[in-house]
């Protein structure tokens, strides 16, 4: 059938940045088809790809393009300034990860020691 993978999502969760106290709060309407999530806040675009034991998140907004790969064992970060087509590793070490019905990561940036958690949740709408 045509289409009949693609399901309208509704999107609920956080990224905080423990270090900070800073919290970035999503209750979004997106997109999920075979394992990938698409849905745009505050006019940044998220692509999310959900493996059975890695998450793989395309952050693009006007300027940038940041990627991160979860997984168990490790995990790296890529931020590319699209005017400069300047490019930053970041090494990342992970404390916790729960991939589900969307995801739970708890994760520090090792060049920062910033501590953050990000977590979503997907449920069907009609």
């Amino acid at each position: 059938m045509f289409g009949s993978d693609i399901i309208r999502v509704k999107i609920k969760g956080y990224l905080k940045n423990i270090t900070e106290n800073n919290n970035l709060i999503f209750g979004e309407k997106g997109i999920y088809n075979k394992n990938k999530l698409s849905f745009i806040k505050d006019d940044i675009k998220y692509n999310i790809k959900l493996l059975d034991s890695e998450i793989i998140m395309i952050r693009e907004g006007k300027d940038y393009i940041n990627s991160f790969i979860f997984n168990k064992k490790k995990a790296s970060s890529t931020y590319i300034l699209k005017d400069n087509n300047y490019t930053i590793e970041m090494d990342i070490d992970i404390k916790e990860i729960i991939i589900d019905n969307g995801f739970y990561v708890k994760y520090m940036i090792c060049d920062t020691s910033c501590l953050y958690e990000f977590k979503l949740e997907m449920s069907e709408f009609l």
